[in-house]
């Protein structure tokens, strides 16, 4: 039965991103971002002009950021397996991992918000899409510590049998500096470290998505061994 749920858990990461990418980017039209550079007439006429879709699409996107729970949960317990009796990068990870479950579901509200009254000023709009896009992209510290730790945990196992491949916890740590540049969009409204540029927001964003696909199916891997051998 826990082997059944542990995979459960690691197909709602799966879920996460499926339900992400219809909410956020098919319905509510928010991919590509908003340039930083725009106006707040601009911002206004975005939020404006099909607030039924955002609205909808920020709502599943919502949904979304609460299935990266049971995904943060099961790469918890595999990590245990590594550590045995004092797991700290296991319970870093989860700290950490929960931090970012926050992290994500705070833009989806603001998203809300800005299309709830396409009525009201357009300075007010404009300043709720520069915190959404903000607190999407430069809150990235919590998820780089999550990654840092698992992949700390991972190289550190030095089993016979490990858990993960040794590559995997290079992965980790090799995504985490990748999301490193958009701690710098607060200085830029355009180019590539503006939050819609090339290194601040695409990059991280195809190193996101393909970390979940690599991270699912190394965690079907170490469940099934892990049943196995029990």
């Amino acid at each position: 039965m826990n082997t059944r749920m542990q995979i459960a858990c690691a197909w709602c990461g799966i879920l996460f991103v499926t339900l992400l990418t219809i909410g956020w980017i098919l319905i509510a039209g928010l991919v590509p971002l908003p340039p930083p550079s725009n106006d707040a007439a601009a911002i206004a006429e975005l939020f404006g002009s099909n607030t039924g879709a955002i609205r909808f699409g920020a709502l599943l996107s919502m949904f979304s950021m609460s299935l990266t729970a049971p995904w943060i949960a099961v790469i918890a317990v595999q990590m245990k397996r590594i550590e045995g009796a004092a797991p700290v990068l296991t319970y870093t990870q989860l700290v950490a991992g929960a931090a970012t479950v926050v992290i994500l579901t705070l833009p989806t509200v603001l998203w809300t918000v800005a299309a709830f009254r396409p009525d009201r000023s357009p300075e007010l709009i404009l300043l709720l899409s520069d915190f959404s896009w903000i607190a999407f992209i430069m809150t990235f510290p919590p998820f780089f510590v999550q990654l840092v730790a698992i992949g700390a945990a991972i190289i550190s196992d030095r089993a016979e049998q490990p858990v993960f491949p040794r590559w995997v916890g290079y992965f980790n740590v090799w995504v985490a500096v990748l999301f490193m540049p958009g701690g710098l969009i607060t200085f830029f409204k355009s180019g590539p470290f503006a939050w819609n540029g090339l290194l601040a927001f695409w990059m991280p964003l195809t190193v996101f998505f393909l970390w979940y696909g690599v991270m699912f199916k190394m965690l079907l891997g170490a469940i099934r061994r892990s049943a196995e051998t029990a």
